[in-house]
């Protein structure tokens, strides 16, 4: 019977972890995968945006140093936060020569995470929430200072 009751209990807590553990891998953290410490800009042609959840995409292409053509991937905000930002499946035009401006990843490879694109006019797309963020440090600045009052 003791016996019978503690691989229930095993059974049971197995199944709980299985199930709890799914979510918290399903996303990763930035930092995980870009070193969000540097920046990189590369100028190029975009070929493809996918304007999508969970995360929009974006592919260029881009000459190298040598005349090569290296082929990029930048990884934006979701569908919902570009587009509460103002963004459509149209923001980001194909065939355009554009610069874009993100945060490398940790093992070099040709992708990073967005954070500015530069049209060849001058005008600038920065990433979604952008000014979001930066009001949520202006405010919390601006509590700490009255906390030192």
């Amino acid at each position: 019977m003791r016996a019978r009751y503690w691989s229930g209990v095993v059974v049971l807590a197995m199944t709980l972890l299985a199930i709890t553990s799914v979510p918290a891998t399903a996303h990763h953290s930035a930092t995980a995968m870009y070193d969000v410490g540097r920046t990189v800009s590369i100028q190029g042609v975009v070929t493809e945006f996918r304007f999508v959840n969970p995360h929009a995409m974006m592919f260029m292409d881009v000459i190298d140093d040598t005349g090569k053509i290296i082929k990029w991937s930048v990884e934006l905000a979701g569908r919902l936060n570009l587009a509460e930002g103002g963004w459509n499946e149209h923001t980001i035009v194909i065939g355009q020569r554009v610069t874009v401006t993100g945060n490398p990843t940790r093992v070099q490879a040709p992708r990073m995470l967005f954070t500015k694109l530069v049209h060849p006019d001058g005008t600038e797309l920065l990433s979604a929430g952008a000014d979001r963020l930066n009001e949520v440090e202006r405010t919390r600045q601006q509590r700490a200072r009255q906390r030192t009052k």
